[in-house]
Parts: structure tokens; sequence; C-alpha cells
């Protein structure tokens, strides 16, 4: 028989944190894409591609575990895979995505190329010299205007909620006016790290994707606190969620 769960202590610790994060919070959620198809029919890579139909399956169930979130905002990034992810969570919330298109994924230079090919390419790329990272991917955008066109998305976004960033001595820290938004970002491994980066007032580095690294279909949640005289900061309270994807059979390694 199995035994009743334990309950926390009315005035415990356990009990005592889950009250403050039930709070009412400015909240983002980064979600990244899912399941893109390459190579379709096994041909040479695609510039913007969709979905798989694996993919889609990954999109609903991302959509599924949203749908039990308060959500304010949808953004997305313009390209194919985002906006197919975005679909079924537009769906479930009611919610009609504004596309923005400084979400983009950071540009590398792979059209037409065969898989091995796009293989070798990201192999050599990550194999130079670290201080030659700044570059970006070869031949292509630059880390540096990556991060300032992420980061500036990012600033425009928010400041449509009346959430502004301040700079007080050394630190970033954020203005939030009467509304505590509750805010959806589908778009990609890259363009989620720098904005994590960025909003947790962490120095950039040209690889933040992995630095945080998330999977297809996961997402990340952070919490605005109250932090000195009057401003916030972003906590992270979740990251690299998946749990959805065990519980539609989409993880073999998370159903049990």
């Amino acid at each position: 028989m199995k035994k009743p769960a334990v309950r926390p202590a009315e005035n415990g610790v356990a009990a005592r944190d889950a009250r403050v994060r039930a709070e009412p919070h400015a909240r983002i959620s980064l979600l990244r894409h899912a399941e893109p198809d390459w190579t379709p029919d096994g041909g040479p890579t695609v510039p913007d591609p969709g979905l798989t139909p694996f993919g889609r399956a990954q999109a609903l169930a991302l959509a599924k575990r949203l749908a039990r979130e308060s959500i304010d905002a949808i953004y997305v990034s313009p390209l194919r895979r985002a906006q197919e992810t975005a679909e079924p969570i537009a769906e479930a919330t009611g919610i009609r995505p504004v596309t923005l298109d400084a979400l983009a994924e950071i540009g590398v230079a792979v059209d037409g190329m065969s898989q091995d090919d796009v293989d070798r390419y990201f192999v050599e790329g990550s194999e130079r010299p670290l201080s030659e990272h700044w570059e970006g991917w070869p031949g292509a955008e630059t880390f540096r205007a990556f991060h300032a066109r992420v980061t500036g998305a990012v600033e425009t976004m928010l400041s449509r909620h009346a959430v502004v960033s301040v700079q007080e001595h050394d630190f970033r820290v954020w203005q939030l006016g009467d509304q505590r938004p509750a805010i959806a970002v589908v778009a990609h491994g890259g363009t989620n790290a720098v904005a994590l980066a960025h909003l947790l007032d962490v120095r950039p580095v040209p690889w933040e994707w992995l630095r945080f690294e998330s999977e297809l279909a996961a997402f990340s949640v952070l919490q605005a606190r109250p932090i000195g005289p009057g401003g916030h900061v972003w906590s992270l309270q979740n990251f690299n969620e998946v749990d959805h994807l065990g519980a539609a059979g989409l993880r073999e390694d998370l159903l049990s």
C-alpha cells in the first residue's frame, strides 16, 4: 500500500519558500524550438527548416505544459522552426504571438551543405583559438553583433511591459511598473542563452549556447525579485525543463 505523502509544516521552511515563489512576480519563460528538419528527404541543408513530425509532437507537448501557466504575451523568432513551435502554444493559450526579427538564431554559413559538411563546419569552427570565437561562425554573423541584437530585443520586449533596465554601480537592475507580466519567448538555443546571460547580468562569452545549453523543446523560467531600494533582479527558477517531454512519451530516459 502506498504511503500518503508527507506535507510540509505550515510554518516550515519548505512551506515559506513555496509561498514566496507563489507570490506575483514578473516571469519570463524561454522556450527552445522543437526538432527542425534540416535535411528534408535526405538532401542538402535548407536555410529555414520547419519541424519534423517528431518536432511537431514535441511542440504539442510543450503547448500542453505552457497551457497550465498564466501567460500575458508570447514573442517568437521569425524562423520557421520557432514559428511552428509557437503555433500550438498560441492555440492552447489563446494568445497571438508577436514576431521579433532580432530573436533569430546566430547566423551561420551552411546553406546547401551536406550534413557531413555542416558537421565539419561546426567542428572546425569550434577548434579555432578562443579569441577568434568573437568573430562568430566562419563567414557569418559575429558574436558581438549577435549579442547586441538579442540583448536589444530583450530590452525592447520588456519595455513593452514597463520593465526597463538601469545601471546601478556595477550592477544591472530592472525597474518594474505596476504590471507583473508573464512572458513566453519561443526562440533558439543560442538566442535564449544570450538572453539568460543578459537577464542574470553575467559577463558575455562567445559560446553562451554551451554555458546555458538547453535541449530541443525545453524551457527555462526566470522571475523578477526585489532587491535594493527599488530595483529587481532576475532569478533563475527553472532551467532546461523537459519533464513535459517525458510525460508525452518523447523522452525514454524520463519514463519510469
